[in-house]
């Protein structure tokens, strides 16, 4: 018997815990990214950090030096207000 699959994504996400940086021409914010998939990323940033529909270029660095950081362009989705953190739906295009 096959178990429902209640996650209709159209990509598995990722369960991280990882630091991300996200920069733009005015700013940078230091977050942490709970989880990742081909296309979107859920991060936590400081309250206030980050609103709906901003563009930002997100650099996830490697933990090997051999390896070069993935980067992506982030698009603001969804933004769940915090105390103290934020916790930020991001939607990745242009990934490299």
């Amino acid at each position: 018997m096959l178990t429902a699959n209640h996650d209709q994504r159209s990509f598995q996400r990722m369960a991280l815990d990882t630091k991300i940086i996200l920069a733009n021409a005015q700013e940078r914010v230091e977050g942490i990214c709970r989880n990742i998939s081909a296309t979107g990323a859920l991060v936590e940033v400081t309250s206030g950090q980050c609103q709906l529909d901003e563009e930002w270029q997100l650099v996830m660095p490697s933990a090997d030096n051999n390896v070069e950081p993935l980067k992506a362009i982030a698009k603001v989705l969804r933004v769940d207000a915090g105390s103290t953190t934020d916790v930020i739906a991001l939607s990745l295009s242009a990934v490299r």
